[in-house]
């Protein structure tokens, strides 16, 4: 008797279900941008490079994150090409986590030549004046060494450097503290944070949150332009911001090891959707210390005092993420993001519609400032790419 009935063959709706699933969650999660984006605004002038006119005055090189740099590092060396156009003229800032993994622990001490001292010797053989701020990994990524961790870097960075303080905060305060550049006339005001301090949950110096606030509106009062330096940035498109391409969809282990290029199909998006919208690591936006960082500085941004004239330019430039994004800014009038001075560690980023430029890729920025009170923002690439983009900073 010929049958009429057959049973349904499951596997292959759970294949198709799955197929469809991992579909979504790809379209969804979206592509990084590999390839420079800018803002549909941003006119063509801004996406190349081109000789300003005016005497230099100052100029500040800044980028973070390069505490695991490869032999002869690209990014490195053409930090050093561009400090040495203007040595005299110029400070390059280390934006924190300037030693992987756990900073100078005593299990990892010895390894200090080899993850300060190229970032270092850029300073020396260019002889410009250095500055280095901690990030959550000179902190011990937060262990219960931290402290000691800390103290032992800026010891071994201001040895090295032997001069001024090159490592600020010091003592692992959270600051603030001003340094105005250059001496002489100065142009710039920068307020320096150590913004690891309010996520720390182990030993570190007594200050009450309110007297940091309280410190930095008053530091805020000035008629120079203020660019204010902390490790974590208050916005990112990256995956500290909870934004993951499909890449960290399809092969979750990379999260583990960089080079680990294991596909886990539907399910490996389990660790990017659970880290954006259920548990919050402590080092990204959405966690609650670093919740409060933010309100906390965006409550003192805010209370800034107009100057007799006008308010003056005030920008946030930080590391963490290890990409090159710029952003306009809500209570500051533009945030940096440079933590891409590392090769093995850049990583995905996308953008929103506060986004002026964004590119996963290894590089620094430069900000310039002019005799004539003008203030430009460079962001450069290695290995012969040059300026990517340019903008004459307004407010």
């Amino acid at each position: 008797m010929k049958r009429f009935y057959q049973r349904p063959n499951f596997t292959r709706y759970i294949i198709l279900l799955c197929c469809i699933i991992q579909a979504i969650q790809l379209t969804s999660a979206g592509c990084s941008h590999t390839k420079p984006y800018y803002h549909p605004e941003i006119p063509d002038i801004e996406r190349r490079e081109s000789e300003p006119e005016g005497v230099l005055r100052y100029r500040l090189l800044l980028l973070g994150d390069g505490g695991i740099p490869i032999p002869d590092e690209p990014v490195l060396k053409t930090l050093g090409e561009w400090a040495q156009k203007d040595a005299a003229k110029t400070s390059i800032v280390f934006l924190g986590d300037n030693m992987y993994p756990e900073g100078m622990t005593e299990r990892r001490k010895h390894e200090a030549p080899e993850r300060l001292g190229p970032q270092l010797s850029v300073i020396k053989d260019a002889g410009v004046h250095g500055l280095f701020i901690p990030g959550n990994h000179d902190w011990a990524s937060g262990k219960s060494e931290g402290y000691s961790a800390l103290l032992a870097q800026e010891k071994f960075i201001n040895d090295a450097l032997a001069g001024e303080q090159n490592f600020l905060p010091s003592g692992g305060s959270p600051g603030p503290v001003a340094l105005e550049l250059p001496k002489v006339n100065p142009v710039v005001r920068l307020i320096v944070l150590d913004t690891q301090w309010w996520i720390h949950q182990h030993e570190k110096p007594e200050k009450s949150p309110e007297t940091v606030i309280a410190e930095l509106i008053t530091l805020l009062d000035t008629e120079l332009p203020v660019i204010v330096l902390g490790h974590h940035p208050l916005q990112s498109y990256g995956p500290h911001g909870g934004y993951f391409d499909w890449k960290a969809h399809l092969f979750p282990t990379r999260a583990l090891k960089e080079w680990l290029w294991i596909p886990i199909p539907v399910i490996g998006s389990v660790h990017p959707y659970a880290r954006k919208y259920f548990y919050k690591f402590d080092q990204d936006i959405g966690s609650a210390p670093y919740d409060n960082l933010i309100a906390q500085l965006n409550r003192a941004f805010s209370a800034r005092k107009p100057t007799h004239q006008a308010t003056s330019l005030l920008i946030y430039a930080s590391g963490h993420e290890h990409s090159l994004q710029v952003l306009k800014g809500e209570t500051v009038d533009y945030i940096l993001v440079s933590g891409a001075a590392a090769s093995r560690k850049v990583t995905e980023v996308m953008s929103g519609e506060n986004t002026l430029f964004a590119h996963q890729h290894t590089g620094f920025m430069a900000v310039d400032f002019f005799g004539d009170g003008k203030v430009l923002l460079r962001v450069v690439e290695p290995e012969g790419r040059g300026v990517l983009f340019q903008r004459w900073l307004t407010f």
